[in-house]
């Protein structure tokens, strides 16, 4: 197993040139040092970057294995369909995951994938949390449940007043600038894979979180039809695609933003940025209460004990496939159809597609 290194190292690490900038990151610091990536944008160093991520603990969490191609295939699927699902809740908010949240579906679509990856106990700990904010809600009809949790997930990632998350990877490794070395690296893996980013959505640095779970979501879909059409050079291709992103890029930051995310400190903060007079603070404070934001802390929790088991379990399905026949595999496959899409907030088109 990999040990603390694999997140201590970090060579995007730069600092600013204008002084003045840095005296205005350290005056947030102040403010907000609750959040991981507010520290972020305060480091120096490489040597000062070790020293922040041995704070936050990050942890690689051991693969599931894989016993011959049936297990190869549920796994693959359950892997899917739990980054797909973590995508839904980091994009704008459908009104299908509404429906399937309200109706207790999208709590059997976690069990089913994050459960059979990371285990039913520590799941089923989340989910009922889950449900604690679903019992909460039932009552709303589903496109005011909606609504609320839109402007929730846009007051966390999207409005600038902070505090608020600048779920960028290159802001969350210290790289200090937007549309840089680490966008860029990233952008070339979505062309690598066949995607561009849909320009119809706004100019979004391609290394946004949402854009980034979405990306690993379609790798693994696009392996999945590569095995049942039998095209085995495709889905390997696909599968060190997916080693390369996932060890080079989503497990190396996004650990961090999900902690971020999950922060009490952070919940109480949302509350304030507007005074009160939209978000009552003293319910967002206080320990037992249920609040809209406790749907995004959920899957904060289940987000991070993900990414933090794909470094590893990545690796064990790339090994596992290369001793699997490609016609076994197929077999396997044959009967798993692509996750439907429709009404959902995607930003990846594939290469010469129209918006």
């Amino acid at each position: 197993m990999p040990e603390s290194s694999v997140f201590e190292e970090n060579r995007y690490v730069k600092w600013f040139i204008d002084p003045e900038l840095a005296k205005d990151w350290k005056n947030l610091l102040k403010k907000y040092p609750y959040l991981f990536w507010i520290q972020s944008m305060n480091v120096r160093d490489r040597k000062q970057w070790a020293v922040l991520v041995r704070k936050y603990s990050p942890e690689l969490r051991p693969p599931v294995k894989v016993h011959g191609a049936e297990s190869y295939a549920e796994l693959s699927v359950a892997r899917r369909d739990a980054w797909f699902q973590l995508f839904r809740c980091l994009t704008e908010v459908s009104l299908n995951l509404v429906r399937e949240f309200q109706s207790g579906e999208f709590a059997d679509k976690l069990r089913c994938s994050f459960g059979r990856l990371l285990g039913e106990r520590e799941v089923e700990t989340y989910l009922e949390q889950l449900e604690r904010v679903r019992l909460e809600f039932e009552h709303l009809r589903a496109e005011k449940l909606q609504r609320e949790l839109e402007a929730e997930r846009f007051t966390i990632f999207d409005d600038d007043l902070m505090p608020y998350l600048s779920a960028h990877e290159s802001v969350y490794r210290s790289e200090k600038q937007l549309m840089g070395d680490l966008t860029a690296q990233v952008k070339e893996l979505y062309r690598r894979a066949g995607y561009v980013v849909d320009k119809s959505r706004g100019n979004l640095p391609p290394d946004e979180a949402k854009l980034e779970v979405e990306f690993a979501y379609r790798l693994i879909e696009d392996e999945i039809q590569a095995w049942r059409r039998g095209e085995n050079e495709r889905a390997m291709e696909l599968l060190q695609l997916q080693r390369e992103f996932i060890q080079q890029h989503a497990a190396l930051w996004l650990p961090y933003m999900f902690a971020d995310l999950a922060s009490r400190e952070f919940r109480i903060g949302i509350a304030r940025k507007y005074h009160g007079d939209v978000r009552d603070e003293e319910l967002y404070a206080r320990e037992g209460a249920v609040v809209e934001m406790d749907f995004l802390q959920v899957i904060a929790g289940l987000g991070r004990m993900l990414v933090e088991q794909e470094y590893l379990q990545v690796e064990e399905m790339l090994q596992a496939a290369g001793k699997i026949s490609a016609g076994e595999l197929a077999a396997a496959f044959s009967g798993v159809v692509p996750l439907p899409t429709a009404g959902e907030n995607t930003y990846l088109l594939r290469a010469g597609q129209n918006a």
